[in-house]
């Protein structure tokens, strides 16, 4: 479970960053 709070943190910041960068 913790390794998945990880992951999503992780996504979150990757999806701000590529949702910035492809617009």
């Amino acid at each position: 479970m913790k390794i998945r709070a990880s992951v999503r943190k992780i996504c979150t910041k990757c999806r701000l960053i590529r949702r910035r960068g492809r617009i």
